[in-house]
């Protein structure tokens, strides 16, 4: 089945990210335009995490790991570090060469720092080196646990939900001080539990379309309130109205079928590289300025420099290096 409308969720919540970092050259002295649209663009992210959570139980549902399951595993360890580990480690690097610090990175504090963001392992109070990294030392823990819960089987999905939801209530009783054990037991986690019960309940009900309205038009109009700061935000609010807008984009697939703009699908083919390239255009646009309201072209110029970078990352690196890596090592 192609989720096409699932994969245009993927580049909006890239370009969410996006223009939530460029924020700042749309707000005006009289006009905070950049806050007003996008800052909570960030929750771009969360979007992420729930579609990321139902991609691998939609991906797995149907596998029997009873057999060959160490064998399983291991494929399923490969084709995640081969979607995630080769462009971030080439930007990564790139990043400490544009920034003219690579003697910086060798020893001391930044060694550490490049050890930890090469190894997805969370620093208290400090990012990545790329930061945008922060994002993939969850990606990378629930891509850990979800790998370790195929030992279970078919009650695999039991181990995960439940590992993550007494992971959450762990810290909120007893708030850890290590930047691991925070990331652990973060409620970012539950995400990940939202995608895969969404995966499990698609597989087993049909939603009527005059439910399938009804959803999602709530998720989308309630969503849109929450992102231009038109209701309040929680935890748990917050949770709820990501999950359901991600789930009305669920229902554009399953119920209604809709095939999806042929452009937008591509921006959620190139989300990744987007997600990870644009910091590097925010750099190369520091150099010029202009002032006043010619920074709303300015702005949807970066936008599109944004798309056009990724698409060559996507196209020239992303998919050559995947290609590549997949035949080597037989994933």
């Amino acid at each position: 089945m192609k989720l096409n409308n699932l994969q245009i969720l993927r580049g909006i919540s890239a370009l969410l990210v996006c223009c939530f970092h460029f924020a700042d050259y749309i707000n005006f002295q009289n006009l905070r335009l950049g806050d007003i649209l996008f800052s909570k663009g960030s929750i771009g992210v969360n979007i992420f995490f729930v579609i990321s959570g139902f991609i691998m139980a939609f991906t797995t549902q149907k596998k029997d790991f009873s057999v060959n399951t160490l064998k399983e595993i291991i494929l399923f360890f490969k084709r995640r570090i081969i979607r995630i580990i080769p462009l971030y480690f080439l930007l990564t690097f790139a990043w400490i060469i544009l920034g003219r610090s690579l003697m910086s990175y060798m020893h001391g504090d930044g060694l550490n720092r490049l050890i930890h963001s090469i190894l997805f392992l969370p620093q208290k109070n400090t990012f990545p080196v790329l930061y945008l990294g922060w994002s993939l030392n969850y990606e990378m823990f629930f891509y850990l646990i979800f790998g370790i819960s195929l030992l279970f089987y078919a009650r695999r999905y039991i181990f995960i939900v439940a590992f993550f939801i007494i992971s959450y209530i762990a810290g909120v009783l007893n708030p850890p001080d290590s930047a691991y054990f925070q990331m652990v037991t973060s409620p970012l986690n539950l995400y990940f539990v939202v995608g895969i019960l969404f995966a499990l309940l698609l597989s087993k009900v049909t939603i009527h379309k005059k439910w399938a309205i009804l959803i999602s038009a709530t998720g989308i109009i309630s969503f849109l309130l929450l992102l231009f700061n038109s209701i309040p935000s929680g935890t748990f609010i917050s949770l709820l109205i990501v999950s359901l807008f991600v789930f009305s984009f669920l229902l554009f697939d399953y119920t209604f079928h809709f095939k999806g703009n042929r452009f937008l699908v591509f921006l959620g083919d190139i989300s990744y590289s987007l997600y990870l390239s644009h910091p590097f255009v925010e750099i190369l646009f520091r150099r010029f300025k202009v002032d006043g309201y010619l920074n709303i072209p300015y702005f949807i110029l970066k936008i599109i420099v944004v798309i056009a970078l990724a698409a060559f990352l996507y196209h020239f690196v992303e998919k050559k290096i995947t290609k590549y890596l997949k035949l080597k090592m037989k994933a």
